[in-house]
């Protein structure tokens, strides 16, 4: 099954590199927030910081990545297959993302999503 077996640590692999990157590109962003004090320091009364805004998105992004490739290993360990349709999730969200966003990592989406979406026929054969 090769890489099919291996779906969910690499979406894992996708979120630590998202996050890795966020956080190199925004220290001075980062720098900012911290002297500004955590607590409510996105928003005030009369402002909306976008960039802390985006970070904190972007950061939350990874860490569902994550997750979500934790939970597909698991899913894989105990069952052997993943849901086709989550493959074309995958693959539809990288389409998209690299059309509005070519220079981005969302073309690392498309082999995953294609990869789940077309299982190899071991993965469907019934145990």
């Amino acid at each position: 099954m090769g890489t099919y077996s291996k779906c969910g640590w690499l979406l894992v692999a996708i979120g630590v590199i998202h996050c890795g990157i966020g956080f190199i590109l925004s220290r001075e962003i980062l720098a900012a927030w911290n002297e500004a004090g955590w607590w409510h320091s996105i928003e005030s009364t009369d402002h909306l910081h976008m960039d802390r805004f985006a970070l904190l998105w972007f950061q939350v992004a990874g860490l569902g990545w994550i997750a979500m490739g934790w939970l597909m290993q698991q899913w894989l360990q105990r069952f052997g297959t993943l849901p086709q349709a989550l493959g074309w999730v995958l693959l539809a969200t990288g389409v998209l993302v690299a059309y509005v966003l070519p220079i981005s990592g969302a073309w690392l989406f498309l082999p995953l999503g294609l990869r789940i979406a077309l299982p190899p026929s071991a993965a469907l054969k019934p145990a």
